[in-house]
């Protein structure tokens, strides 16, 4: 039976018991818990995993997605992850630091990740999103960096991160379609891009 798909609508059937939460490791940047629930048919799990970042804002906001556009097309990398064994596309992203807002990292990350800023009139908000509501505590703040500029800051080498590539919009599209290997931030904070900029175009 379908239900009403308003964010102001609970089935409390469906609510599970959370017992206690019991920590197993944690590194620079996260905590990692086995949590302690029971279904609401019962079942007994005693080694739920959650992973949680450990800065996060007031709104539970951990980490930002940014899609940068420059001369009128988008920018992605394309860096390998040892996981996969696989070139993965991605946008710039980070997580957030002690005292930061979500719009202060993203500028930040922008810069370092690709070498290109925007203003923060041109640092569009998309919202945000869970990345996995069954495993990490938190969300990702998605943006748009319109008409960025390029940085005199060299970008930094970290883990995951390229050189960009240029996309046009009919490229990005065939891109989110087409791709199986782009991560999930950036596919979600694509199409909210996306669909914020024909929705602009309709309205002028």
């Amino acid at each position: 039976m379908l239900k009403n798909n308003s964010s102001s609508y609970s089935d409390e059937s469906n609510k599970y018991k959370f017992l206690k939460r019991q920590e197993i490791c944690s590194n620079s940047r996260f905590d990692v818990f086995f949590d302690h629930v029971i279904s609401p048919d019962k079942l007994n799990i005693e080694d739920f995993l959650i992973v949680k970042p450990k800065i996060s804002t007031i709104d539970q906001i951990v980490g930002v997605c940014i899609i940068p556009m420059f001369n009128d097309k988008f920018y992605l990398m394309r860096g390998w992850r040892h996981q996969f064994n696989k070139d993965i596309y991605q946008a710039p992203a980070g997580f957030i630091e002690s005292g930061e807002s979500p719009e202060d990292t993203a500028l930040r990350e922008l810069e370092e990740e690709t070498s290109l800023s925007c203003s923060k009139s041109n640092l569009i908000k998309l919202g945000s999103y869970l990345p996995d509501a069954g495993l990490i505590e938190g969300k990702v703040a998605l943006f748009l960096a319109k008409s960025c500029i390029k940085s005199q800051k060299n970008k930094q080498l970290e883990i995951g991160s390229s050189k960009v590539y240029s996309f046009t919009k009919s490229d990005l599209i065939n891109l989110l379609f087409n791709e199986s290997l782009i991560g999930g931030s950036t596919l979600v904070s694509c199409y909210r891009a996306l669909f914020y900029l024909d929705n602009l175009l309709k309205n002028h």
